[in-house]
């Protein structure tokens, strides 16, 4: 399962490999990515922070065209 959505209002891409609840997240503040993982230390989403000033339209029209 991965599932792929867009806060517009908070400028977060969330990609989400499992429904598992989440029990500790890290920010990694270079690269603006919040990783969360489930109690055995899987990683059960990506969020990206302040998507819209990271990727350009044009980088992601081509990525979703690969």
């Amino acid at each position: 399962m991965i599932k792929i959505s867009y806060d517009k209002e908070g400028d977060v891409l969330e990609i989400k490999f499992s429904e598992k609840n989440i029990k500790d997240s890290e920010y990694l503040e270079e690269s603006g990515l919040l990783l969360d993982y489930d109690k055995n230390g899987n990683i059960v989403a990506i969020e990206v922070v302040s998507f819209s000033k990271r990727v350009s339209k044009n980088e992601l029209t081509e990525a979703i065209a690969v």
